[in-house]
Protein backbone atom coordinates (compact mmCIF):
# COMPACT_ATOMS: atom_id res chain seq x y z
CA UNK A 1 0.00 0.00 0.00
CA UNK A 2 1.29 3.65 -1.43
CA UNK A 3 2.07 6.06 1.11
CA UNK A 4 -0.73 8.65 1.62
CA UNK A 5 -0.90 11.84 -0.77
CA UNK A 6 -1.39 15.08 1.01
CA UNK A 7 -1.24 17.09 -1.93
CA UNK A 8 -1.62 16.59 -5.99
CA UNK A 9 -1.36 19.47 -8.45
CA UNK A 10 -2.18 18.43 -12.33
CA UNK A 11 -2.03 20.16 -15.32
CA UNK A 12 -1.24 23.62 -13.74
CA UNK A 13 -0.88 26.48 -16.01
CA UNK A 14 -0.27 30.32 -15.55
CA UNK A 15 1.03 33.04 -17.92
CA UNK A 16 2.05 36.40 -17.30
CA UNK A 17 2.37 39.06 -19.97
CA UNK A 18 4.86 37.58 -22.87
CA UNK A 19 5.95 34.70 -20.34
CA UNK A 20 4.15 30.95 -20.42
CA UNK A 21 5.44 30.49 -16.50
CA UNK A 22 3.72 27.21 -16.09
CA UNK A 23 2.66 25.01 -18.53
CA UNK A 24 0.49 21.57 -17.17
CA UNK A 25 2.54 20.95 -14.47
CA UNK A 26 2.18 18.57 -12.22
CA UNK A 27 3.46 17.55 -8.57
CA UNK A 28 2.75 14.89 -5.75
CA UNK A 29 3.63 15.32 -2.36
CA UNK A 30 2.92 12.39 -0.02
CA UNK A 31 2.23 13.09 3.63
CA UNK A 32 6.15 13.38 5.75
CA UNK A 33 8.65 13.27 2.94
CA UNK A 34 10.82 16.30 2.49
CA UNK A 35 10.24 16.84 -2.08
CA UNK A 36 12.66 19.06 -3.62
CA UNK A 37 11.65 20.78 -6.86
CA UNK A 38 14.80 21.73 -9.08
CA UNK A 39 15.41 23.73 -12.21
CA UNK A 40 16.86 26.51 -13.72
CA UNK A 41 15.97 29.86 -13.07
CA UNK A 42 12.81 30.60 -14.73
CA UNK A 43 11.82 27.13 -14.87
CA UNK A 44 8.96 27.29 -12.93
CA UNK A 45 9.96 26.11 -9.54
CA UNK A 46 8.65 29.79 -7.40
CA UNK A 47 5.84 30.64 -9.41
CA UNK A 48 4.20 26.82 -8.37
CA UNK A 49 4.95 27.19 -5.02
CA UNK A 50 3.53 30.56 -4.82
CA UNK A 51 0.37 28.97 -6.74
CA UNK A 52 0.50 26.41 -3.78
CA UNK A 53 0.52 28.58 -1.35
CA UNK A 54 -1.97 31.24 -1.87
CA UNK A 55 0.16 34.19 -3.16
CA UNK A 56 -0.78 33.63 -6.96
CA UNK A 57 -3.73 32.34 -8.60
CA UNK A 58 -3.70 29.46 -11.55
CA UNK A 59 -4.84 30.12 -14.73
CA UNK A 60 -6.23 26.50 -15.17
CA UNK A 61 -5.38 23.20 -13.38
CA UNK A 62 -6.58 21.30 -10.19
CA UNK A 63 -5.10 20.96 -6.79
CA UNK A 64 -6.25 18.56 -4.50
CA UNK A 65 -5.29 18.73 -0.94
CA UNK A 66 -6.20 15.84 2.02
CA UNK A 67 -8.73 14.35 -0.83
CA UNK A 68 -10.12 17.48 -1.90
CA UNK A 69 -9.84 19.96 -4.69
CA UNK A 70 -9.13 23.57 -3.41
CA UNK A 71 -9.08 26.85 -4.87
CA UNK A 72 -7.45 28.95 -2.01
CA UNK A 73 -7.42 32.58 -3.01
CA UNK A 74 -4.71 34.13 -0.82
CA UNK A 75 -1.46 33.42 1.53
CA UNK A 76 -3.58 33.91 4.44
CA UNK A 77 -6.85 31.78 3.61
CA UNK A 78 -3.36 28.45 2.80
CA UNK A 79 -1.90 29.02 6.71
CA UNK A 80 -5.56 29.41 7.76
CA UNK A 81 -6.05 25.72 6.25
CA UNK A 82 -2.64 24.42 6.97
CA UNK A 83 0.01 25.74 3.86
CA UNK A 84 2.60 27.84 4.61
CA UNK A 85 5.73 29.95 2.99
CA UNK A 86 8.91 30.03 4.29
CA UNK A 87 10.23 32.96 1.25
CA UNK A 88 14.00 33.83 0.30
CA UNK A 89 13.51 37.10 1.66
CA UNK A 90 12.42 37.29 4.99
CA UNK A 91 9.36 39.57 5.62
CA UNK A 92 9.10 40.05 9.09
CA UNK A 93 7.83 43.42 11.09
CA UNK A 94 11.20 44.64 12.39
CA UNK A 95 10.00 47.06 15.10
CA UNK A 96 7.87 44.12 16.50
CA UNK A 97 9.02 41.83 19.17
CA UNK A 98 9.01 37.37 18.08
CA UNK A 99 6.26 37.17 19.58
CA UNK A 100 4.00 39.94 18.05
CA UNK A 101 5.12 38.63 14.80
CA UNK A 102 4.30 34.94 15.31
CA UNK A 103 0.71 36.25 16.63
CA UNK A 104 0.00 39.52 14.72
CA UNK A 105 -3.26 38.24 12.72
CA UNK A 106 -4.71 36.23 15.86
CA UNK A 107 -3.78 38.22 19.35
CA UNK A 108 -4.65 35.50 22.21
CA UNK A 109 -6.71 38.08 23.83
CA UNK A 110 -8.56 38.26 27.52
CA UNK A 111 -11.04 40.61 28.21
CA UNK A 112 -10.72 42.43 25.20
CA UNK A 113 -7.35 43.20 25.27
CA UNK A 114 -3.90 41.37 24.13
CA UNK A 115 -2.92 38.89 26.52
CA UNK A 116 0.80 39.69 26.67
CA UNK A 117 1.34 36.85 29.02
CA UNK A 118 -0.05 34.25 27.63
CA UNK A 119 1.04 35.08 24.11
CA UNK A 120 4.35 34.81 25.77
CA UNK A 121 4.23 31.60 27.07
CA UNK A 122 2.83 30.31 23.85
CA UNK A 123 5.87 31.59 21.80
CA UNK A 124 7.91 29.73 24.61
CA UNK A 125 6.31 26.35 24.06
CA UNK A 126 6.97 27.11 20.28
CA UNK A 127 10.46 27.68 21.37
CA UNK A 128 10.93 24.61 23.04
CA UNK A 129 8.46 22.69 20.51
CA UNK A 130 11.43 23.47 17.41
CA UNK A 131 14.68 22.85 20.63
CA UNK A 132 17.77 24.28 21.18
CA UNK A 133 18.28 26.22 17.98
CA UNK A 134 14.77 28.36 18.59
CA UNK A 135 15.82 29.11 22.27
CA UNK A 136 18.68 31.44 21.49
CA UNK A 137 16.50 34.63 21.58
CA UNK A 138 13.26 35.72 23.71
CA UNK A 139 9.34 36.43 22.85
CA UNK A 140 9.58 39.81 24.19
CA UNK A 141 12.95 40.53 21.43
CA UNK A 142 12.78 43.01 18.80
CA UNK A 143 12.76 40.96 15.62
CA UNK A 144 15.33 43.83 13.91
CA UNK A 145 17.84 42.26 16.67
CA UNK A 146 18.31 38.77 15.17
CA UNK A 147 20.43 37.11 12.70
CA UNK A 148 18.96 35.73 9.66
CA UNK A 149 19.29 32.15 10.79
CA UNK A 150 16.54 33.30 13.53
CA UNK A 151 14.35 35.38 12.13
CA UNK A 152 13.72 31.88 9.93
CA UNK A 153 12.91 30.09 13.13
CA UNK A 154 10.34 32.91 13.57
CA UNK A 155 8.98 32.23 10.42
CA UNK A 156 8.59 28.86 11.09
CA UNK A 157 7.21 29.18 14.39
CA UNK A 158 4.68 31.69 12.78
CA UNK A 159 3.84 28.91 10.28
CA UNK A 160 3.39 25.80 13.05
CA UNK A 161 1.55 28.26 15.23
CA UNK A 162 -1.43 28.04 13.07
CA UNK A 163 -1.04 24.07 12.79
CA UNK A 164 0.53 23.86 9.20
CA UNK A 165 0.66 20.41 7.87
CA UNK A 166 2.98 21.93 4.38
CA UNK A 167 5.76 23.86 5.03
CA UNK A 168 7.24 25.20 1.35
CA UNK A 169 10.82 26.79 2.26
CA UNK A 170 12.70 28.82 -1.17
CA UNK A 171 16.18 28.88 -0.79
CA UNK A 172 16.38 28.19 3.06
CA UNK A 173 19.90 28.06 3.45
CA UNK A 174 21.03 31.08 1.02
CA UNK A 175 21.76 33.47 3.63
CA UNK A 176 22.68 31.25 6.28
CA UNK A 177 26.30 30.15 7.91
CA UNK A 178 27.05 26.55 7.49
CA UNK A 179 25.96 26.17 11.08
CA UNK A 180 23.17 27.36 10.88
CA UNK A 181 22.32 25.04 7.54
CA UNK A 182 23.01 22.43 9.94
CA UNK A 183 20.37 23.16 12.58
CA UNK A 184 17.98 23.68 9.75
CA UNK A 185 18.74 20.78 8.23
CA UNK A 186 17.72 19.22 11.58
CA UNK A 187 14.77 20.84 12.19
CA UNK A 188 13.21 19.73 8.86
CA UNK A 189 14.22 16.16 10.16
CA UNK A 190 12.01 17.28 13.28
CA UNK A 191 8.87 18.70 11.01
CA UNK A 192 8.99 15.73 8.90
CA UNK A 193 9.12 13.56 11.87
CA UNK A 194 5.97 14.73 13.09
CA UNK A 195 4.06 14.15 10.02
CA UNK A 196 4.45 17.88 8.47
CA UNK A 197 5.24 17.67 4.66
CA UNK A 198 8.16 19.72 3.02
CA UNK A 199 8.38 21.16 0.07
CA UNK A 200 12.36 22.43 -0.68
CA UNK A 201 13.17 24.53 -3.42
CA UNK A 202 16.94 25.01 -3.36
CA UNK A 203 19.52 25.67 -6.37
CA UNK A 204 22.51 23.54 -4.02
CA UNK A 205 22.24 20.04 -5.27
CA UNK A 206 24.27 18.81 -2.43
CA UNK A 207 21.74 19.51 0.39
CA UNK A 208 19.14 17.92 -1.86
CA UNK A 209 20.74 14.82 -1.56
CA UNK A 210 21.49 15.36 1.92
CA UNK A 211 17.72 15.78 3.29
CA UNK A 212 14.96 15.20 0.72
CA UNK A 213 13.64 12.18 -0.38
CA UNK A 214 11.75 12.80 -3.58
CA UNK A 215 12.80 15.56 -6.32
CA UNK A 216 10.89 17.05 -8.90
CA UNK A 217 12.46 18.64 -11.98
CA UNK A 218 11.07 21.65 -13.92
CA UNK A 219 11.84 22.89 -16.97
CA UNK A 220 11.08 26.08 -19.10
CA UNK A 221 7.47 26.05 -17.65
CA UNK A 222 7.16 22.26 -18.05
CA UNK A 223 7.57 19.08 -15.73
CA UNK A 224 10.41 16.77 -16.44
CA UNK A 225 9.62 14.17 -14.06
CA UNK A 226 10.13 13.21 -9.94
CA UNK A 227 12.82 10.75 -9.26
CA UNK A 228 13.91 8.88 -5.81
CA UNK A 229 17.42 10.67 -4.42
CA UNK A 230 18.13 7.33 -3.24
CA UNK A 231 18.06 6.43 -6.92
CA UNK A 232 19.06 8.66 -9.40
CA UNK A 233 22.34 10.36 -9.44
CA UNK A 234 22.95 14.44 -9.33
CA UNK A 235 24.06 14.12 -12.81
CA UNK A 236 20.83 12.84 -13.79
CA UNK A 237 18.94 15.60 -12.06
CA UNK A 238 21.20 18.51 -13.64
CA UNK A 239 20.64 16.96 -17.49
CA UNK A 240 16.93 16.80 -16.67
CA UNK A 241 17.19 20.56 -15.76
CA UNK A 242 19.22 22.19 -18.76
CA UNK A 243 18.86 19.71 -21.28
CA UNK A 244 22.28 18.68 -21.62
CA UNK A 245 25.31 17.05 -19.62
CA UNK A 246 26.92 19.65 -17.21
CA UNK A 247 30.64 19.50 -15.25
CA UNK A 248 30.12 22.77 -12.93
CA UNK A 249 33.62 21.90 -11.92
CA UNK A 250 36.34 22.32 -14.68
CA UNK A 251 38.37 25.17 -15.59
CA UNK A 252 40.29 25.08 -18.94
CA UNK A 253 43.64 25.79 -17.66
CA UNK A 254 45.28 27.64 -14.79
CA UNK A 255 47.41 30.44 -14.53
CA UNK A 256 51.07 30.81 -15.17
CA UNK A 257 51.34 34.15 -14.64
CA UNK A 258 53.92 35.90 -11.89
CA UNK A 259 53.75 39.60 -12.56
CA UNK A 260 51.86 41.37 -9.95
CA UNK A 261 49.12 43.95 -10.52
CA UNK A 262 48.04 44.31 -6.66
CA UNK A 263 49.74 43.91 -3.25
CA UNK A 264 47.84 44.79 0.02
CA UNK A 265 50.11 45.34 2.90
CA UNK A 266 48.88 45.53 6.65
CA UNK A 267 45.02 45.82 6.03
CA UNK A 268 43.11 46.45 9.12
CA UNK A 269 39.53 47.46 10.13
CA UNK A 270 37.55 47.88 13.43
CA UNK A 271 39.31 44.06 14.85
CA UNK A 272 37.70 42.74 12.05
CA UNK A 273 40.36 42.55 9.56
CA UNK A 274 43.65 42.13 10.96
CA UNK A 275 47.29 42.99 9.69
CA UNK A 276 46.00 41.45 5.86
CA UNK A 277 49.10 41.14 3.38
CA UNK A 278 48.94 39.53 -0.15
CA UNK A 279 49.72 39.72 -3.69
CA UNK A 280 47.54 39.01 -6.61
CA UNK A 281 49.03 38.30 -10.13
CA UNK A 282 48.07 39.14 -13.37
CA UNK A 283 45.82 36.67 -14.86
CA UNK A 284 45.37 34.57 -11.58
CA UNK A 285 42.13 33.66 -9.79
CA UNK A 286 43.29 34.05 -6.24
CA UNK A 287 40.58 32.03 -3.49
CA UNK A 288 39.43 33.17 -0.32
CA UNK A 289 38.03 30.57 1.96
CA UNK A 290 36.66 31.48 5.58
CA UNK A 291 33.36 30.37 7.72
CA UNK A 292 31.12 33.42 8.33
CA UNK A 293 32.65 36.34 10.43
CA UNK A 294 36.03 35.02 9.24
CA UNK A 295 36.51 38.99 7.37
CA UNK A 296 36.98 38.03 4.03
CA UNK A 297 34.02 40.40 2.79
CA UNK A 298 34.87 43.11 5.32
CA UNK A 299 38.33 43.10 3.66
CA UNK A 300 36.93 43.34 0.44
CA UNK A 301 34.91 45.66 1.34
CA UNK A 302 38.26 47.91 2.62
CA UNK A 303 40.05 47.14 -0.31
CA UNK A 304 37.25 48.65 -2.31
CA UNK A 305 36.48 51.90 -0.63
CA UNK A 306 33.12 50.94 0.90
CA UNK A 307 34.70 51.39 4.30
CA UNK A 308 37.98 52.89 5.36
CA UNK A 309 40.21 50.97 6.50
CA UNK A 310 42.27 51.98 9.92
CA UNK A 311 45.48 51.31 8.33
CA UNK A 312 47.26 49.22 4.90
CA UNK A 313 48.49 50.47 1.92
CA UNK A 314 47.31 49.38 -1.58
CA UNK A 315 49.41 48.97 -4.62
CA UNK A 316 48.76 48.44 -8.18
CA UNK A 317 51.31 47.76 -10.83
CA UNK A 318 53.36 48.94 -8.48
CA UNK A 319 52.30 52.15 -7.43
CA UNK A 320 50.41 53.25 -4.12
CA UNK A 321 47.37 53.63 -4.69
CA UNK A 322 44.83 55.65 -2.57
CA UNK A 323 41.75 54.18 -2.28
CA UNK A 324 38.82 56.42 0.05
CA UNK A 325 35.85 55.10 -1.71
CA UNK A 326 34.42 53.03 -4.70
CA UNK A 327 35.25 55.60 -7.08
CA UNK A 328 38.19 55.80 -6.42
CA UNK A 329 38.66 52.06 -7.02
CA UNK A 330 37.08 52.42 -10.23
CA UNK A 331 39.42 55.01 -11.25
CA UNK A 332 41.87 52.22 -10.78
CA UNK A 333 39.96 50.13 -13.08
CA UNK A 334 38.67 47.70 -9.61
CA UNK A 335 35.32 46.02 -9.59
CA UNK A 336 33.31 44.36 -7.18
CA UNK A 337 30.48 41.77 -8.04
CA UNK A 338 28.98 41.99 -3.95
CA UNK A 339 27.57 39.18 -2.47
CA UNK A 340 24.59 41.16 -2.53
CA UNK A 341 23.54 41.72 -6.01
CA UNK A 342 20.23 43.05 -5.49
CA UNK A 343 20.90 45.24 -3.10
CA UNK A 344 24.39 46.60 -3.55
CA UNK A 345 24.80 45.36 -6.90
CA UNK A 346 21.65 46.74 -8.93
CA UNK A 347 19.11 49.36 -9.05
CA UNK A 348 16.14 46.54 -9.11
CA UNK A 349 13.80 49.27 -10.77
CA UNK A 350 16.42 50.62 -13.37
CA UNK A 351 16.80 49.30 -17.06
CA UNK A 352 19.45 46.47 -18.36
CA UNK A 353 21.28 49.80 -20.08
CA UNK A 354 20.93 52.08 -16.73
CA UNK A 355 22.32 49.63 -14.82
CA UNK A 356 25.29 48.36 -17.15
CA UNK A 357 26.59 52.02 -18.09
CA UNK A 358 26.54 53.27 -14.44
CA UNK A 359 29.91 53.47 -13.36
CA UNK A 360 30.95 54.69 -16.94
CA UNK A 361 27.80 56.53 -18.28
CA UNK A 362 30.01 59.65 -18.70
CA UNK A 363 32.04 58.42 -21.84
CA UNK A 364 29.16 59.26 -23.61
CA UNK A 365 28.64 62.93 -22.95
CA UNK A 366 29.57 64.90 -24.74
CA UNK A 367 29.16 68.59 -24.00
CA UNK A 368 26.23 67.33 -21.76
CA UNK A 369 24.42 65.47 -24.03
CA UNK A 370 24.12 61.80 -23.70
CA UNK A 371 24.99 60.29 -27.00
CA UNK A 372 21.88 57.44 -26.24
CA UNK A 373 22.82 55.64 -29.84
CA UNK A 374 26.63 54.71 -28.81
CA UNK A 375 25.34 54.00 -25.49
CA UNK A 376 23.07 51.45 -26.63
CA UNK A 377 25.29 49.98 -29.05
CA UNK A 378 27.79 49.38 -26.07
CA UNK A 379 25.17 47.77 -23.90
CA UNK A 380 23.90 45.76 -26.36
CA UNK A 381 27.63 44.45 -27.55
CA UNK A 382 28.38 43.47 -23.49
CA UNK A 383 24.90 41.68 -23.13
CA UNK A 384 25.94 39.85 -26.12
CA UNK A 385 29.22 38.85 -24.74
CA UNK A 386 28.04 37.50 -21.44
CA UNK A 387 24.90 36.02 -23.17
CA UNK A 388 22.26 38.07 -21.03
CA UNK A 389 18.83 36.25 -21.27
CA UNK A 390 16.83 39.69 -21.34
CA UNK A 391 13.24 40.64 -23.67
CA UNK A 392 15.04 44.02 -24.14
CA UNK A 393 18.27 45.99 -22.48
CA UNK A 394 15.21 48.25 -21.65
CA UNK A 395 13.48 45.53 -19.61
CA UNK A 396 13.97 45.95 -15.30
CA UNK A 397 16.81 44.14 -14.14
CA UNK A 398 14.64 43.81 -11.02
CA UNK A 399 12.57 41.01 -13.23
CA UNK A 400 15.19 39.18 -14.93
CA UNK A 401 16.99 35.75 -13.09
CA UNK A 402 19.69 35.61 -10.60
CA UNK A 403 22.30 33.86 -13.01
CA UNK A 404 20.98 37.08 -15.08
CA UNK A 405 21.27 39.57 -13.13
CA UNK A 406 24.66 38.26 -12.07
CA UNK A 407 25.95 38.99 -15.49
CA UNK A 408 24.63 42.25 -16.03
CA UNK A 409 27.24 43.35 -12.88
CA UNK A 410 29.65 41.87 -14.50
CA UNK A 411 28.94 43.80 -17.42
CA UNK A 412 29.06 47.43 -15.76
CA UNK A 413 32.71 46.76 -14.80
CA UNK A 414 33.57 44.89 -17.97
CA UNK A 415 32.36 48.14 -19.33
CA UNK A 416 34.33 50.52 -17.27
CA UNK A 417 37.27 48.41 -18.24
CA UNK A 418 38.26 47.12 -14.74
CA UNK A 419 41.18 44.92 -14.59
CA UNK A 420 41.21 43.43 -11.26
CA UNK A 421 37.57 42.05 -10.10
CA UNK A 422 36.57 41.67 -6.78
CA UNK A 423 33.78 38.24 -6.96
CA UNK A 424 32.14 37.53 -3.44
CA UNK A 425 29.92 34.58 -3.83
CA UNK A 426 29.86 34.65 -7.45
CA UNK A 427 27.41 31.91 -7.86
CA UNK A 428 24.73 32.20 -4.60
CA UNK A 429 21.26 31.87 -5.34
CA UNK A 430 21.80 30.87 -9.04
CA UNK A 431 20.96 27.90 -11.00
CA UNK A 432 23.47 25.38 -12.22
CA UNK A 433 23.12 26.45 -15.68
CA UNK A 434 24.30 30.29 -15.42
CA UNK A 435 27.23 28.54 -12.97
CA UNK A 436 28.38 27.12 -15.50
CA UNK A 437 28.14 30.23 -17.78
CA UNK A 438 29.90 31.95 -14.63
CA UNK A 439 32.80 29.79 -14.16
CA UNK A 440 33.20 29.35 -18.07
CA UNK A 441 33.49 33.56 -18.19
CA UNK A 442 35.60 34.33 -15.01
CA UNK A 443 37.95 31.27 -16.83
CA UNK A 444 37.95 33.32 -20.15
CA UNK A 445 38.61 36.82 -18.11
CA UNK A 446 42.00 35.36 -16.29
CA UNK A 447 43.02 33.81 -19.50
CA UNK A 448 42.53 37.61 -20.78
CA UNK A 449 44.98 38.83 -18.60
CA UNK A 450 41.94 40.28 -16.21
CA UNK A 451 42.66 39.20 -12.68
CA UNK A 452 40.36 37.86 -10.31
CA UNK A 453 39.91 37.82 -6.18
CA UNK A 454 37.00 34.89 -5.58
CA UNK A 455 35.19 34.96 -2.18
CA UNK A 456 33.43 31.79 -1.74
CA UNK A 457 32.21 29.41 0.69
CA UNK A 458 31.54 26.32 -1.81
CA UNK A 459 35.09 24.65 -1.29
CA UNK A 460 34.89 22.48 -4.83
CA UNK A 461 34.14 25.98 -6.42
CA UNK A 462 37.44 27.20 -4.85
CA UNK A 463 39.34 24.11 -5.71
CA UNK A 464 38.81 23.97 -9.19
CA UNK A 465 38.37 27.83 -10.10
CA UNK A 466 41.05 28.73 -7.57
CA UNK A 467 45.14 29.40 -8.64
CA UNK A 468 45.75 29.89 -4.88
CA UNK A 469 43.77 30.26 -1.96
CA UNK A 470 43.37 32.31 0.91
CA UNK A 471 42.28 31.02 4.09
CA UNK A 472 40.78 33.37 6.60
CA UNK A 473 40.20 32.96 10.20
CA UNK A 474 39.21 35.71 13.05
CA UNK A 475 39.71 38.31 10.11
CA UNK A 476 43.51 37.31 9.56
CA UNK A 477 44.84 34.84 6.97
CA UNK A 478 46.06 31.91 8.36
CA UNK A 479 47.22 29.66 5.45
CA UNK A 480 47.95 30.35 1.67
CA UNK A 481 47.95 27.05 -0.33
CA UNK A 482 49.45 26.93 -4.00
CA UNK A 483 46.10 24.79 -5.62
CA UNK A 484 47.15 21.49 -6.68
CA UNK A 485 45.71 18.31 -6.99
CA UNK A 486 46.73 16.83 -4.13
CA UNK A 487 44.77 19.59 -2.28
CA UNK A 488 41.47 18.65 -0.39
CA UNK A 489 38.43 20.40 1.01
CA UNK A 490 39.54 18.60 4.37
CA UNK A 491 42.71 20.08 4.50
CA UNK A 492 41.37 23.62 3.69
CA UNK A 493 38.62 23.27 5.84
CA UNK A 494 40.71 22.24 9.50
CA UNK A 495 42.41 25.29 9.20
CA UNK A 496 39.26 27.94 8.56
CA UNK A 497 37.37 26.05 12.00
CA UNK A 498 40.90 25.77 14.06
CA UNK A 499 41.13 22.14 13.67
CA UNK A 500 44.85 21.86 12.86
Amino acid sequence: MGKEIILRCRNITKEFPGVKALDGVSLELEKGEVHALCGENGAGKSTLIKIITGIYQKDSGEIEYEGNTVNYRTAQECRKNGIALIPQEIHLAETLTVAENIFMTNYPKKAGLVDWDRMNRQTEKLQERLGKTAMSFKPDQLVKTLNMGQKQLVEIMKAISMKVKIIAFDEPTSSLSEDEAQSMFQLIKQLTAEGITIIYVSHRLAEIFTICDRVSVYKDGKYMGTKNTGEVKSSEIVKMMVGRDINLYERASGSAAKQEILRVEHLSWKNKVKDVSFVLKKGEILGIFGIVGAGRTEMANALFGITQMDQGSIYIEGKKAEIKRPKDAVRYKMGYVTEDRRGQGLSLVMGVLENTTLPFYRKFLKYGILNLKKEKEEVAGLTEKLNVKTPSIYSKVGNLSGGNQQKIVIAKWLGAKCRILIFDEPTRGIDVGAKSEIYKLMDELSGSEHSIIMISSDLPELLTMSDRILVFRDGEIVKEFENTDALTEETVLKFAIRMQ
